[in-house]
C-alpha cells in the first residue's frame, strides 16, 4: 500500500469572517493559506534553503468525478493542457516558454481524487511562472487537429499497458470491489471513449471542473508569502466560476459491503516465483465524503496493525499451516480516499507440499475473518491506550520529515487537499490524537466484523496452470487480460 501523507499538528484555523477573500498563518512553520473572492485556495511554504520556487495548480476532478460516457478524458484534457493557449498558440511555444524559465522537468497527472499541473523554476520568475499556468488552465485552445493527435498518444499509453501485470491485477480489484462504478477508480478510462472523444466534451470538462472554486494552487521555496499573494491576486482574481460548475453533482459513494459471501480471484501473476505465493483481502473502508471521523480511526487503527509485537502479526507468523517467513511478509492497511476509501489484509506465503497455495490461502481467510477481528475488538491485543500514543508519535515524526522540503510536503499536501480538503489537512493531527481505544474497535465493528471482502490470490502462472482444476473446484475465478477490463 502507498504511504499516506500526513501533515501537521494542532493547527488552530483563524478565519477573517468579515471578508470573503481570507489570510491565515498557520503553526506549521512557513505554511500560509489565503482564499480569493472567486473561492480559489492559495497555499504558501516559505523555505529559502535555496533559490527555487515550485508551482502546482490542482482541481478536483479524475476518476472520481468519471461517468460512463467520459471515463478518460480527463486524462485526455490534462494532455491537451500542453498543446497551447491564448499565450502560446501551440505546443511548440507552450515548451519555449518552459525552456526560457529555465525549467528541465515539468508534468501533469490524473489520479482518482486530483488533476494536477507543477514545475520548479528560479524563485525570480515567480510571476512567470504563475503566469504559465494561469493560462494554461484558463485558455486551452482545445484545437481539432491536436486533439487527434494526441489521442494516439493516451490510447499508446492506455493499451500499452493492458498486459502489465499490475494494470491487469488493479483493473480486476476496480471491476469486482467497486462493481457498480468501476469508472471511478481507473484514470486512464476507456478507449473508445478517448477515440470518439470531441472538444466540445472537453469545454464541458473545463466549465465543469476548471473553475477557481475547484482549485487549489500551491506555491513553495524561495518566496515571499504576502509577495505571492498580491501575484495571485493579480494574475487569477478575474477568473471567474460558472454556472455549469454549480451545477455538479456530489460524487456518488460505492457501496461499503459489495458481497453476501468473500469473493476469490486467482491471478497468474509472472511476477511471481513458485517457491511463494500472495493473499491480499480488500474492503470498501471510510470515505473522506461521507465517514470523515472514521478515517482517523482506521489510520490509526492501520498504524497498530503494522506493529510487529500485535496479536494479528504475531499470531500470524506464529502458525505453521501458514507458512509466513516473518513479520515483514504480513500486515495491512487503509488509504483514505474522497468516495473509494480501502482496507486491506495480506500476506505472502511459501509453498511446500503440506497444503496447496488454495488451501493455505483459505485457512488464511478464515484466520482474518474470524480471529483476527475478534482479536481486535478485545483489550490486550496490541489496540490499546499505549499502542495509539507510539501511533501520535509516529506520524509526529512523519510529519517533521515531510517538512524538509517545500516541493515535497505541498505535493502531498494537494493530495489531501483535493480528497479530503484542506481543514482535514491542517487538523489531521489534532483529530489523531483524540482517536480513542473505543473509537478504534467502532471501526473495526462497523467495517470488518461479519464482512465479506475480495480475495486475490498472486501464484506463479506455471504454477496456475498445473493445479487449474483444483482453483476451480475451490471457487476461484482467473483473473487475466482476458477479463480484467472493466468495460469489456
Amino acid at each position: 500500500m502507498k504511504r499516506k501523507f500526513k501533515s501537521i499538528l494542532l493547527i488552530v484555523l483563524i478565519f477573517a469572517a468579515a471578508f470573503s477573500c481570507f489570510s491565515e498563518e498557520t503553526k506549521i512553520a512557513g505554511l500560509y493559506r489565503y482564499r480569493l473572492d472567486n473561492g480559489l485556495e492559495l497555499f504558501v511554504m516559505e523555505n529559502d534553503s535555496a533559490p527555487l520556487a515550485y508551482i502546482e495548480i490542482a482541481v478536483r476532478a479524475g476518476a472520481v468525478t468519471q461517468t460512463p460516457e467520459n471515463a478518460g478524458l480527463f486524462h485526455l484534457y490534462e494532455h491537451m493542457m500542453f498543446k497551447g493557449n491564448a499565450k502560446y498558440k501551440n505546443q511548440a511555444e507552450a515548451y519555449e516558454a518552459l525552456n526560457k524559465m529555465g525549467i528541465s522537468s515539468w508534468n501533469g497527472t490524473t489520479g482518482i481524487d486530483r488533476v494536477n499541473y507543477y514545475f520548479t523554476i528560479p524563485s525570480k520568475l515567480i510571476r512567470e511562472g504563475l503566469e504559465y499556468w494561469s493560462y494554461a488552465v484558463r485558455t486551452p485552445l482545445m484545437d481539432e487537429k491536436e486533439l487527434e493527435n494526441e489521442k494516439s498518444v493516451v490510447l499508446s499509453e492506455i493499451e500499452g499497458g493492458m498486459s502489465e501485470p499490475g494494470r491487469i491485477f488493479g483493473q480486476g480489484v476496480f471491476k469486482n470491489l467497486f462493481a457498480e462504478s468501476p469508472w471511478k477508480m481507473d484514470p486512464s478510462g476507456n478507449p473508445e471513449t478517448v477515440k470518439n472523444a470531441s472538444v466540445e466534451q472537453l469545454k464541458k470538462i473545463q466549465e465543469e471542473y476548471y473553475v477557481p472554486s475547484n482549485a487549489g494552487l500551491f506555491v513553495g521555496g524561495a518566496v515571499n508569502h504576502e509577495e505571492v499573494f498580491s501575484l495571485v491576486k493579480e494574475i487569477y482574481g478575474s477568473w471567474e466560476n460558472t454556472e455549469a460548475s454549480k451545477k455538479v453533482p456530489e460524487v456518488k459513494v460505492p457501496s461499503k459491503s459489495p458481497f453476501g459471501l468473500t469473493k476469490k480471484i486467482v491471478f497468474p501473476d509472472p511476477r511471481n516465483s513458485g517457491q511463494i505465493s500472495q493473499l491480499v483481502y480488500y474492503f470498501r473502508g471510510p470515505d473522506a465524503q461521507t465517514d470523515e471521523k472514521d478515517t482517523f480511526a482506521a489510520d490509526v487503527w492501520s498504524s497498530l496493525l503494522s506493529n510487529p509485537e500485535c496479536a494479528f502479526i504475531k499470531k500470524a507468523v506464529s502458525d505453521s499451516e501458514l507458512n509466513i517467513p516473518d513479520a515483514d511478509y504480513t500486515g495491512g492497511g487503509y488509504t483514505t480516499m474522497r468516495a473509494s476509501g480501502m482496507i486491506s489484509f495480506s500476506a505472502a506465503f511459501m509453498n511446500d507440499d503440506k497444503l496447496s497455495p488454495s488451501e493455505r490461502a483459505l485457512k488464511l481467510l478464515d484466520y482474518w475473518k474470524n480471529q483476527a477481528v475478534e482479536d481486535m475488538l478485545k483489550k490486550g491485543n496490541g489496540y490499546d491506550l499505549e499502542n495509539i500514543k507510539k501511533v501520535n508519535a509516529k506520524l509526529e515524526d512523519s510529519r517533521t520529515y515531510s517538512l524538509e522540503t517545500a516541493e515535497g510536503f505541498l505535493k502531498g499536501f494537494s493530495a489531501e487537499w483535493a480528497s479530503s480538503g484542506a481543514d482535514y489537512a491542517l487538523d489531521y493531527e489534532k483529530n489523531i490524537a483524540a482517536v480513542s481505544e473505543d473509537d478504534v474497535r467502532t471501526f473495526v465493528d462497523k467495517y470488518l466484523k461479519n464482512k465479506n471482502g475480495l480475495a486475490v490470490l498472486f501464484v506463479s502462472p506455471s504454477y496456475y496452470e498445473r493445479h487449474k482444476a483444483e482453483f476451480v473446484k475451490s471457487g476461484w475465478k482467473e483473473l487475466s487480460e482476458r477479463n480484467a477490463n472493466w468495460w469489456k
